[in-house]
């Protein structure tokens, strides 16, 4: 198994400049689907093409940190890896993406993240991987290095274990992630990771989308979708899944000497 940038900034960068008509949302599905529309042909399903000024200002931003550069290295020193021997005819197609979570109401962020982390199932059926941003958010080149790094770590870990059902094996998927990075301590203080751990012993078997979004983005995000809550802070688990990947860092350190 081998990774392949895919350079897709520029194309929807000529796609905003066009007017906010029908023949740019019609240009943008030739470029997602081509003449058939068949499939998905270019990974590019999470841009708004109707993206408004932020949106291009966002994407101008990303092309001037030479996000696709970092892209083209991360997926250099991957496919070093030996690890990736196996399956060597396969072939993941990496894009970056940005996501319009604040004009037009084109994504929601939790529902969109989520289903990217944690339902990409229909990204590995096309062999595409797509590192995503947020038209919310300010980048750097450190946060677009990790953000890639992350969604490329995701997507081998689907490959090696398949799809984690229950809570319990989306929780190691993101430990198995940021057991990647040396710099892994969460922000959690004792109280909240025992808070956690109280949520997981209840819920660690739980498939329920609800319950398992609550636990990952706190209360904040359930609140927006109108699902239950239980008092768990923004983004926990996340912070949970460095806390517990940085406790077992420092197990093997302590063990190899």
């Amino acid at each position: 198994m081998k990774f392949e940038s895919v350079k897709v900034l520029q194309k929807i960068k000529e796609l905003y400049e066009m007017p906010r008509t029908k023949e740019r949302f019609d240009r943008y599905l030739f470029m997602l689907q081509g003449v058939d529309k068949n499939d998905i042909i270019l990974p590019i399903a999470l841009f708004n093409p109707m993206g408004k000024e932020l949106a291009k200002e966002k994407l101008d931003k990303l092309i001037a940190l030479n996000a696709e550069d970092i892209l083209e290295d991360v997926i250099s020193q991957f496919n070093k890896d030996d690890k990736l021997t196996e399956n060597e005819n396969s072939v993941i197609k990496v894009a970056i993406n940005l996501i319009d979570d604040v004009e037009g109401s084109w994504s929601d962020y939790y529902t969109t993240d989520y289903k990217n982390k944690f339902e990409i199932e229909s990204l590995l059926k096309r062999n595409f991987c797509t590192p995503a941003f947020w038209t919310s958010e300010s980048v750097t080149e450190k946060s677009i290095t990790r953000r890639i790094e992350e969604c490329i770590f995701r997507t081998k870990f689907w490959i090696a274990h398949g799809k984690p059902e229950k809570l319990t094996a989306m929780l190691e998927q993101e430990i198995a992630v940021q057991m990647n990075f040396d710099n892994i301590d969460s922000n959690l203080n004792e109280a909240e990771v025992e808070n956690i751990e109280k949520f997981i012993a209840v819920h660690k078997d739980s498939e329920a989308y609800s319950i398992n979004l609550n636990f990952f983005y706190g209360d904040e995000g359930s609140s927006t979708l109108n699902y239950p809550t239980f008092g768990l802070i923004k983004n926990g688990g996340f912070e949970y899944a460095k806390y517990i990947a940085n406790q077992r860092r420092k197990a093997y350190h302590t063990q190899t000497g």
